[in-house]
């Protein structure tokens, strides 16, 4: 897919069926959203995007990998949510490792509230419900998705995610929400908004605004992060760019990050203790990716995470 095919930049939102919804630039699908897969029970339902694209047509997130088949694409989740998995999968329990629970709950959509193609962008936001592996509701979550920035500029084609999740406590009882780490196992602490990549994307470049290398920013907070890896078949490459928000609680966010065996980024919100509601209690969390072509410096990175967030 060459850039001569996206058109003049104008993003369209179009429902593909009941289960998706894609987001069009030009002739190109940059983006679709899944609301209701086919998930089995134990990798625990959730919506996701897959695939995402660059403005060059290069995919860049994987779906259902045989080593991680819970692992789709862009999706916000958590592995410890007072003893329910919604990550999928074993799970880690502190003395005995990762270990089957049967404790999978699952996120559904419940009821758009507005699909909505503008000059310049387009957005959509939906409620969700958390509901536990017994069936119990436990969050109501209003998530809003924002796809703009588009640019074909010299310096490599770009454009922008914005993901926001506003959380609220609707069990009637305080939920702690934490991670592998938070029950005793090093370098796990994934959880929230998570993207894996391609599996091309093995080995690709880690790189932080301080100089943090994969190894390096396990567990690190930084306001941003990116990957940066290779295509099979075109041979280009491709950076994300994860930007996290001033407004956000724990800013800057720590980040859960491997290049082997498997390319992985989240924003790991839970990484180093586990976040608390109270029954009503709400969080909201935004966080930003650049899907760009080619790889930008540093200054460049900097300049697009700076961007993102205004």
């Amino acid at each position: 897919m060459s850039r001569a095919a996206v058109g003049d930049g104008t993003l369209e939102l179009a429902e593909a069926d009941d289960s998706r919804v894609r987001v069009h630039l030009g002739e190109l699908v940059l983006a679709e959203y899944v609301i209701a897969p086919p998930t089995p029970a134990g990798d625990s339902p959730k919506p996701y995007l897959h695939p995402l694209r660059t403005t060059a047509g290069e995919v860049v997130t994987a779906v259902r990998p045989h080593d991680h088949p819970w692992h789709n694409g862009l999706q916000f989740t958590m592995a410890h949510l007072s003893g329910e998995n919604f990550w999928g999968g074993r799970t880690y329990v502190r003395g005995r490792g990762y270990t089957p629970l049967g404790n999978h709950g699952g996120v559904g959509h419940v009821r758009w509230e507005s699909l909505v193609s503008a000059p310049g962008h387009c957005e959509l936001r939906h409620e969700l419900a958390w509901h536990t592996a017994a069936g119990r509701r436990w969050l109501t979550e209003h998530r809003t998705l924002r796809f703009g920035d588009v640019s074909g500029d010299a310096d490599g084609g770009h454009w922008t995610l914005t993901w926001t999740s506003r959380l609220r406590n609707t069990s009637g009882r305080e939920l702690r929400w934490g991670s592998p780490v938070t029950e005793g196992r090093d370098t796990a602490g994934y959880g929230g908004l998570f993207w894996r990549g391609p599996r091309s994307f093995v080995g690709g470049e880690v790189r932080t605004p301080d100089g943090r290398t994969a190894a390096g920013a396990m567990g690190h907070r930084a306001p941003w992060l990116a990957f940066t890896g290779r295509h099979d078949v075109s041979l280009r490459t491709s950076t994300l760019l994860f930007a996290d928000s001033p407004v956000n609680p724990a800013y800057p966010t720590a980040w859960y990050v491997r290049a082997e065996p498997f390319p992985v980024v989240s924003f790991a919100t839970t990484y180093h203790r586990p976040w608390r509601f109270e029954p009503g209690g709400e969080l909201t969390l935004t966080h930003h990716l650049v899907v760009v072509d080619g790889e930008p410096d540093p200054a460049r990175l900097s300049e697009l995470a700076v961007r993102a967030a205004d």
